[in-house]
């Protein structure tokens, strides 16, 4: 599991970066862009190997966690679904993972651990398309 928070189910622990000439002592980061629990990565260990994303936390429980602000919906199977509040995105690069590839299109994660283009703004109530 992975964020920016350091409670006992996160795993990975991420916190923003500042660009620039701004990496002086006294410089704080007002507005964190990483959710505290941002996403879990599930990996099998045996063929076909598959790894999957699913953003959102999960507490101690492996309960799922949402913030309150964080865009829900119930997808017509009737499970619900949504997106954390800053987004988990992902990135394929075209051309694989090598020397020559260029960067790809941005997607969002949901919950569910579906696949949307782009809302509006990260945190926007509504979500992207189903891609």
């Amino acid at each position: 599991q992975i964020g920016r928070s350091t409670e006992s189910p996160i795993d990975f622990v991420v916190t923003d970066t500042i660009s620039g000439n701004q990496n002086n002592d006294e410089t704080q980061i007002t507005q964190s862009t990483i959710s505290r629990f941002a996403c879990r990565i599930v990996c099998d260990r045996s063929p076909p190997y598959t790894a999957r994303i699913f953003a959102a936390g999960f507490d101690s429980s492996k309960n799922i966690f949402l913030g309150e602000k964080a865009a829900k919906w119930k997808n017509p199977d009737g499970h619900m679904d949504g997106l954390t509040t800053n987004g988990v995105l992902v990135m394929h690069p075209k051309g694989g993972f090598t020397e020559e590839s260029k960067p790809g299109v941005w997607r969002e994660i949901s919950v569910c651990g579906d696949v949307y283009t782009l809302r509006e703004t990260r945190s926007a109530q509504q979500r992207g398309k189903l891609v």
